[in-house]
């Protein structure tokens, strides 16, 4: 009987031991999780609204780092600001060219971004690491969803 309970007690160690390393998993990576159940309900691969996303994504991390107030030192605005007018140029010219070339133009952008946000995920300056980390999965997902339609 108790060689019988004590392996009850065991198999319900191992059992709560799994649920642990889910749920640390869980409070670890939930911007990343978060990211992935957004992009599985659906992403349009179109250059319209992908355009404005990339603007918006690219206006974060200054206002942000402004309000954080990591946004100084001329070094500083200068980088966010630099990083900014690419990814808003990125933006603005796949609108204006042939669906393809913008649809890829997008997808460089939004993996150019994802690359951003690691950056900013390792130092932990303009934003918090989860909101990087959510953005830099996102943004992957992202240009890859829009180069989907050109590699069928």
């Amino acid at each position: 009987m108790e060689i019988a309970n004590g392996e009850d007690v065991t198999k319900k160690r191992k059992r709560r031991q799994k649920w642990n390393v889910i749920v640390q998993l869980i409070k670890k990576r939930w911007p990343s999780l978060v990211a992935l159940a957004i992009a599985a309900t659906g992403l349009p691969a179109s250059a319209d609204p992908m355009s404005m996303i990339l603007v918006i994504a690219a206006l974060v991390y200054p206002i942000s780092g402004a309000i954080r107030g990591h946004l100084r030192g001329v070094r500083t605005i200068l980088i966010q600001t630099i990083a900014f007018l690419l990814f808003a140029t990125i933006a603005l010219v796949a609108l204006y060219v042939d669906r393809e070339i913008g649809l890829i133009l997008l997808a460089a952008g939004y993996l150019g971004h994802s690359v951003w946000d690691l950056v900013h995920h390792r130092t932990g300056m303009m934003v918090l690491r989860g909101y990087a980390e959510f953005c830099a999965v996102f943004d992957f997902l992202i240009a890859v969803v829009l180069l989907a339609p050109l590699l069928q």
